[in-house]
């Protein structure tokens, strides 16, 4: 290979590329001891605040000016009904049933968005495993120099994918990206000239071009018996699980809440809040205005999250963490390839003797399945 086309390890790219667009969001974690987060309380950074706090104020500053109407002026009494509720009640039955399903829909694609990024991490440790420890040279005879860099490019493949199914997922078209371009710059029609001119919409994906590389990869190492027939079969169907997965995340992206749907609860529930007041200001008077308020920021904001989180594939602040995920196999990657190709058991020590660890330590470790020890009698 030339040294342009040589395909190179993770840790070692290059600085000419396109920058990726961090997705700047802490990745939350569950600790083993959870108390109450009074930061979240306060927290104004990922929230619904931002988003909703003008049509929140607008909505209040409408209730302000119907209170003031009921106060000051006879403007209502000849025609506002005393005490009635009849209307916010009716919109209520119906508002909690919409707002209910369009919650629970939009959190159903983000973990559904959720778990295919775990299957998709799944998948490409296992043949980042079979690839590296699975393939190896007929008999004691070590790779040749050409064998050792297709084995080094078809890993940097699989960081590659889990890069191409992010930008796809973005609608970011462009492959010159830092994170991208460096892993499949060793294939010659994703060379830094061509990778220019490579567009989506020349009706190619990259992250399924790169699927095609690896099935030819997987074929070429099984003719040259560098690998059995069972691992060949791993190989391919961890392979035909990585197309699974992205044509599920399409199916998620491309199919969103319909317009007709997430149309009608907005307006909905700006009925209801607009009609809020005129209901209540009869009873309570000057405490509308607070109530208004804590309606409005309560329904705008529940409806707000359903719209945010139904694609969790951008830049929104609780959209996936997909730039963490593709930079934690990025370092499992790299920790992979700095260790030997050829893990031999025969060079194993004598390993720790479990029949040794005293009777109340195993008891009080143990799963409480049984477990057979086997010990070795010879002294």
């Amino acid at each position: 290979m030339a040294p342009a086309d040589r395909p190179i390890t993770p840790a070692s790219v290059a600085s000419t590329y396109k920058k990726t667009r961090v997705h700047n969001v802490t990745v939350r974690k569950t600790g083993n001891h959870k108390g109450y987060a009074w930061g979240e309380l306060v927290a104004i950074s990922g929230t619904v605040i931002p988003a909703v706090a003008l049509p929140v104020l607008a909505v209040t500053a409408w209730s302000a000016g119907v209170v003031c109407l009921a106060q000051f002026t006879k403007f209502f009494e000849s025609w506002l009904p005393a005490n009635s509720t009849i209307l916010i009640t009716v919109l209520g039955v119906v508002l909690g049933l919409l707002v209910v399903f369009r919650t629970n829909t939009a959190y159903e694609r983000y973990m559904e968005g959720r778990r295919l990024w775990g299957t998709v991490i799944v998948n490409l440790r296992n043949l980042s495993r079979l690839i590296w420890i699975g393939i190896h040279a007929k008999g004691n005879s070590r790779l040749t120099p050409h064998e050792y860099a297709q084995k080094c490019g078809a890993m940097n493949l699989l960081l590659a994918f889990a890069s191409a199914t992010k930008h796809y997922l973005r609608d970011e078209d462009d492959a010159d990206y830092e994170d991208l371009a460096p892993y499949i710059r060793h294939i010659p029609e994703f060379s830094d000239t061509n990778l220019m001119h490579y567009k989506h919409e020349d009706g190619r994906i990259i992250a399924l071009d790169i699927t095609h590389h690896l099935a030819a990869y997987i074929a070429g190492v099984k003719s040259k018996d560098q690998i059995d027939a069972n691992i060949q079969s791993l190989l391919n169907t961890a392979l035909n699980a990585l197309v699974d997965n992205f044509s599920n995340f399409e199916r998620v992206r491309n199919t969103p809440v319909p317009l007709a749907y997430s149309s009608l609860l907005k307006q909905i529930v700006m009925i209801y809040l607009v009609a809020l007041p005129f209901q209540i200001v009869g009873q309570v008077k000057w405490l509308t205005i607070p109530i208004v308020f804590l309606g409005a920021f309560c329904l705008l904001g529940i409806e707000n999250i359903g719209g945010e989180i139904e694609n969790p594939f951008g830049y929104d602040s609780n959209d996936l963490p997909m730039d963490a995920y593709c930079e934690e196999f990025r370092v499992e990657l790299t920790s992979l390839m700095s260790r030997s190709v050829k893990i031999n058991p025969e060079d194993w020590v004598e390993p720790y003797n479990i029949a040794t660890v005293p009777e109340h330590y195993r008891k009080q470790h143990a799963s409480g399945s049984n477990v057979e020890v086997v010990v070795d009698k010879q002294a």
